[in-house]
């Protein structure tokens, strides 16, 4: 076919994924070292976010390259039941139609939601397609697989019969809202003003921000050091309550800050975290007051029914008539655990719940990240994975939602502390031994099944995928969930396979608006993926998202790097139709002039740095190399030169060799040119090999024509500050410049290029090389006088941006995007003024220029 005049993303992005996927290009090589990607998998519940754009480019630039560099590569895709998250995107869907939960069985709200996240797959897949994500699709893994399901009861069985998880009546995280317990590390905290409470408690005055829990009171609780109590330590008391008088216990516990409040607090261990720690130490009973849907019970009396914040206003308007409220300090600051899906605050419930041992399954992590058998980008997350891991707490895995894989426990009706393990959980009741045993209601956390995903989706523990691939070579994911996922994957793989999960981790930082604000539904700032691809295409979208970026490092959507990107696109397209325009009948592809061996000189150093910033995983720099090969060697250069030296056979040789090291950036639009370049040979560039080092280009003759992009740089410079007027180019002696006359003239639009025994003019001063332009002494010196200028300029906006930076007011006030660009401003202009500076001084200092 015959490129059009210019490209037009959305003609070619599905025909090109087609031909890819038909083709077979991203099935696993049968030879080759083993290099597996497993795909952090995205929620099934909605479409996909600029996060997972960042998150796919990366891998799939990975998974790209090391298929051309001779690597077996899966890049295996999947996706998460998230089991929470959906449940909760289905009830919203639900509420749309008049409709909640509880109008469903548990099996009919499952099938539900099931039918809902299904009618989604094409639609999720389609969008990872749209990527240009070369995952191999025979390998989609969801984790309600079958598959998944027994190799997590595995799993659970096996920490079962090892001891390392147990069941027990502990205070857990719980959202009132949504009616389910949360692990500690999904918590969201957030500072707020709250109300400290100061109640009279027989001789004492405790502060407290929760007067509604003193109902679930056990023990009053000072410092055992603090002199005001000690006499009390050990005592019981006798206090005015809301319900009557009542005894209570006063301890000593270290816990207690003796400079908060009064130094005396309440302790309500079913309804406090801290609290409950104390009276495990002092064994104190737990009173639970508060229902799972956030009201309180039987024992709060009058205030029975109420809800959380209700009741915290009625008790306190209550204890003030009753005079056991001494005063309320209405600025206290504290922070507050909230759901991190509908903000409401987090209840700390006593519960029976499923646990898993942290500290035992931590162990070996630690000793594995410290034997550096993990490599971290960034590398701090090293010492920050230890620390995580030497204080992590136990585990709850245990939810009270239908959407997910069902706890396979069974509970004696007739004795309670007697469980059984029973992978077969269809039934709601089963007979074993002449006893009924009732199924656990419950289901999984998400993350214990996801926690798995390395070895569950290669098919452990017998299958050739897992022999051949685990541990994996890469696993690329958000900082964000690093603790959550990545850690305890190491934990759990560790534990179940002896192995490492994976060799490499790579954690990119978010993206944000473009205000630097973290992009969220609820400010209207969330960017679609799809948009971008509809405007820029999906190329530009790949590279736009991983410029400027490092490991670990959060930065804002930028339009500008989209643009830029397109631009690159449409570059290479531009080559590809000049090329295509020119006859290349000769079949010799060998350099032939300084130039042909200039540019194979730098394709063999652009290849090598590319490649070896790729196996670094440093993505933004390698792109950066590629694109400035491309537009700034190949583009401004060689192919202007091309159209004075004519060696069209080795331009197409470089061009395909160009074609392979930007796919892995730019697929689509380096596959559709590779097409027309082999219409007629059936290949797909996405198969081709990393260019070789040429061993024919000489380094010699490529600096050769270094010398003359440095002359023609210059000449170029000065030209175009006097106007664009053609000039001669005298040269002392027989040397390169006589060589490369008509090329020299005609890249620097000269007039002649002639050698002299003496020259006169302006004499060049970038190159070793004795030339001079022939132009008279006062347009040299007005050439001067106009760089001086072009300097003072440059030095008064310096002045002027220096001291807009200065102004501490400017500083605070103006948004952060405004700032940031003074900066990078002032950046460039001291960088063009260093320029110009270097200039002028090259020319006033040569003596054949005064």
């Amino acid at each position: 076919m015959k490129l059009s005049n210019i490209y037009e993303a959305q003609q070619y992005e599905a025909t090109i994924y087609d031909l890819w996927e038909k083709g077979g290009a991203f099935t696993p090589a049968e030879k080759g070292e083993p290099y597996a990607v497993i795909v952090p998998p995205p929620n099934a519940n909605a479409s996909l976010h600029i996060g997972h754009s960042l998150n796919f480019a990366l891998m799939d630039i990975s998974a790209r390259f090391q298929r051309a560099n001779g690597k077996s590569v899966l890049f295996l895709p999947g996706a998460d039941h998230a089991g929470f998250e959906t449940q909760v995107v289905y009830e919203k869907h639900l509420a749309k139609e008049g409709k909640s939960r509880f109008d469903f069985s548990r099996e009919e709200l499952y099938a539900g939601i099931y039918d809902f996240v299904q009618g989604n797959k094409q639609i999720f897949e389609d969008q990872i397609r749209q990527l240009g994500a070369s995952v191999d699709w025979q390998h989609f893994t969801f984790t309600l697989d079958d598959s998944v399901i027994k190799t997590t009861y595995s799993t659970f069985k096996k920490l079962w019969d090892d001891g390392l998880i147990y069941r027990g009546e502990r205070l857990v995280n719980y959202c009132t809202q949504h009616r389910t317990s949360f692990a500690d590390i999904e918590v969201v905290h957030e500072e707020r003003i709250s109300p400290l409470y100061y109640l009279k408690y027989g001789p004492f005055t405790l502060a407290t921000t929760r007067p509604e829990t003193k109902f679930g009171d056990t023990a009053v609780a000072v410092h055992p050091e603090d002199e005001r109590y000690k006499e009390w330590v050990g005592k019981t008391i006798t206090a005015e309550g809301l319900n009557g008088t009542f005894e209570i216990r006063v301890v000593g516990d270290e816990y207690v800050d003796p400079a908060f409040g009064t130094g005396a607090v309440k302790i309500t261990p079913a309804h406090d975290f801290n609290d409950w720690e104390v009276a495990q130490r002092h064994n104190l009973e737990a009173i639970r007051v508060i229902n799972h849907d956030g009201t309180l019970n039987h024992r709060a009396g009058e205030f029975e029914g109420m809800k959380v914040a209700e009741a915290r206003e009625a008790v306190a308007e209550a204890l003030e008539k009753k005079g056991l409220l001494e005063k309320i300090d209405k600025n206290y600051t504290n922070r507050v655990g909230v759901c991190y899906k509908c903000g409401t605050v987090i209840e700390p419930m006593l519960m029976d719940q499923w646990f898993i041992d942290m500290q035992k399954l931590a162990g070996p992590a630690i000793a594995a990240i410290k034997d550096d058998l993990f490599t971290f980008y960034p590398s701090a997350k090293k010492e920050q994975a230890i620390t995580y891991l030497t204080t992590v707490k136990d585990w709850n895995i245990s939810r009270q939602i239908a959407w997910g894989i069902p706890i396979p426990a069974y509970q004696n009706v007739n004795d309670s502390d007697e469980w059984i393990f029973n992978e077969e959980v269809t039934d709601e009741f089963i007979e074993k031994d002449g006893k009924t045993y009732k199924r656990d209601s419950d289901v999984f956390d998400t993350w214990f099944s996801s926690g798995q995903w390395p070895f569950i989706t290669l098919g452990y523990p017998e299958s050739e995928d897992f022999k051949r691939f685990y541990p994996t070579a890469l696993m690329e994911t958000g900082i964000d969930i690093f603790y959550q996922w990545v850690c305890r994957m190491i934990c759990l793989g560790l534990y179940v396979t002896n192995e490492i999960p994976f060799k490499t981790v790579y954690l990119h930082g978010m993206v944000r608006s473009e205000d630097g604000r973290k992009m969220s539904k609820s400010l209207g700032n969330v960017i679609s993926p799809k948009e971008i691809i509809d405007d820029f295409g999906s190329d530009a979208l790949r590279m736009g998202i991983i410029s400027g970026r490092s490991a670990g490092y959060s930065a804002a959507y930028a339009p500008a790097k989209m643009q830029a990107a397109r631009n690159f696109c449409n570059k290479l397209w531009n080559i590809a139709r000049y090329i295509e325009a020119k006859t290349t009948e000769t079949v010799e592809m060998q350099p032939k002039s300084n130039a042909d061996h200039w540019i194979g000189n730098k394709l063999n150093t652009t290849s090598t740095q590319a490649a070896k910033l790729l196996n670094e995983y440093r993505f933004s720099e390698a792109y950066e190399l590629v694109y400035h090969f491309v537009w700034d060697d190949l583009a401004d250069w060689y192919i202007e030169v091309s159209k004075t030296e004519q060696n069209f056979a080795y331009l197409l040789e470089i061009f395909k060799k160009t074609l392979v090291i930007v796919h892995p950036f730019a697929p689509f639009v380096t596959e559709v040119i590779w097409q027309t370049l082999h219409e007629f040979d059936e290949s797909m560039l996405a198969l081709q090999q990393w260019p070789k080092k040429d061993k024919e280009v000489s380094s010699t003759k490529a600096s050769e024509f270094e010398i003359i992009c440095e002359i023609v740089a210059e000449i170029r410079f000065i030209t175009s500050r006097l106007g664009g007027q053609g000039a001669s180019l005298y040269h002392r002696g027989e040397t390169v410049l006589s060589e490369n006359a008509d090329l020299l003239k005609n890249l620097s639009r000269l007039k002649d290029v002639r050698a002299v025994d003496d020259g006169r003019g302006l004499h060049l001063t970038k190159t070793t090389l004795d030339c001079w332009l022939d132009i008279d002494e006062s347009t040299a010196k007005n050439f001067i006088s106009k760089l001086q200028a072009d300097k003072n300029i440059k030095e008064a906006q310096i002045r002027r941006l220096k001291e807009r930076l200065a102004n501490d007011s400017y500083v605070k006030n103006a948004p952060k995007k405004l700032v940031d660009e003074t900066k990078s401003q002032l950046y460039d202009e001291e960088e063009l003024l260093a320029r110009l500076t270097a200039e002028i001084d090259s020319f006033t200092d040569s003596p054949q220029n005064t």
